[in-house]
């Protein structure tokens, strides 16, 4: 979101920096703003009234509001510039790869005429001196070209260590799980810490959902293929129950993990129970056998006392209780204990 600049007049009142009160205040302001003049609060509008109604708050005011965004846009404009820096490394690594290999072609090349050359000299050669000559100047010719490959080869050598240094990088800095179309485990521990600090400034409360398909129904499946086919169809219907702000992640080994933002533990229950209920609805065929899905689900508020890790351990617990618990949910409690108070699975 673009804001413009605002400057300090004697007739501005110095007022404190901006909190979660004050912004959900003016939130409001802005909505009241589009439904007055008859817009939807779609978020060009929003925007649009969100800038326009800013430039009439205080400087205090503006500055801080200005510096929360700033604050999150700058990381993601940070990390989008170091992996295109990354990129750019591996392109030029890469070019330089194919200039040597290039390099390496033509001198092969130039040797394989030369050894040519030299076969057709040795055809008309009749003096066992001038023989000699030959072989040694074909010998010459060979130790050249020995010591470039060598000098070559080191160079490839070297230039794929930094493509490996550099892909391995970028590999760390990747937020796409390619296996199942959505985030992976490091972006969702990325955004719960995010969310956490957020939770401090503004007081509301996010949940982390974690799902995983049955113990008993996945040892019904020996097969490794139709195992992912079903883990696909389970993150498919994160994605098709999520909302737009909610992060949908693959904690890993066929662990689904969706953070619901500004959602407290009823509402997380809610879209707990509904995730589950789709889950049965589908039914798999593996030989003559027909397989009813049935997942279990860790459900955790988020803690401002907690850091990112913290509450994925809790879900992935209060994820075990449940699956042990023969429940459909588990909920985990604000500190380390499960409430294992969800609902039973059906039979």
């Amino acid at each position: 979101m673009l804001l413009r600049k605002g400057y300090v007049t004697s007739s501005e009142t110095q007022q404190p920096a901006a909190d979660g009160g004050e912004l959900e205040t003016f939130s409001r302001e802005v909505l009241e703003g589009l439904a007055k003049d008859g817009l939807p609060p779609f978020p060009n509008y929003f925007q649009m009234y969100f800038e326009k109604l800013l430039d009439e708050k205080s400087y205090e005011f503006r500055k801080s509001v200005s510096e929360m965004i700033e604050s999150e846009s700058n990381t993601e404009d940070e990390k989008q510039m170091r992996m295109e820096q990354q990129l750019q490394d591996g392109f030029t690594v890469f070019k330089e790869i194919l200039q040597n290999v290039a390099a390496l072609f033509k001198n092969v090349s130039n040797m394989t005429q030369v050894a040519r050359r030299r076969a057709q000299e040795s055809k008309v050669i009749n003096n066992p001196g001038a023989v000699q000559n030959l072989a040694l100047a074909l010998n010459n010719d060979l130790e050249k070209l020995v010591s470039v490959l060598n000098a070559q080869a080191a160079a490839i050598k070297n230039l794929y260590t930094k493509s490996a240094k550099i892909i391995q990088e970028v590999n760390g800095e990747t937020i796409y799980d390619a296996q199942y179309g959505i985030f992976n485990k490091r972006y969702l521990g990325e955004q719960i810490t995010l969310e956490i600090a957020r939770m401090s400034k503004f007081h509301h409360q996010s949940t982390l959902i974690m799902a995983k398909l049955n113990s008993k129904i996945k040892a019904q499946i020996s097969s490794d293929k139709q195992l992912a086919l079903i883990n696909r169809t389970i993150s498919k219907l994160f994605m098709k129950t999520s909302r737009r702000s909610d992060v949908v992640a693959h904690f890993g080994g066929g662990c689904f993990a969706m953070l619901l933002k500004h959602t407290d533990e009823a509402n997380a229950v809610r879209a707990a129970q509904r995730i589950a209920d789709m889950t049965s609805g589908s039914h798999f065929f593996i030989a003559d056998r027909e397989i009813k899905l049935e997942i279990a689900l860790g459900i955790a508020v988020l803690n401002v006392n907690q850091n990112a890790e913290a509450v994925m351990v809790r879900s992935l617990d209060a994820l075990d209780a449940a699956e042990s618990g023969a429940l459909v949910y588990s909920i985990a409690q604000k500190e380390s204990a499960v409430d294992t108070s969800g609902t039973a699975l059906s039979r």
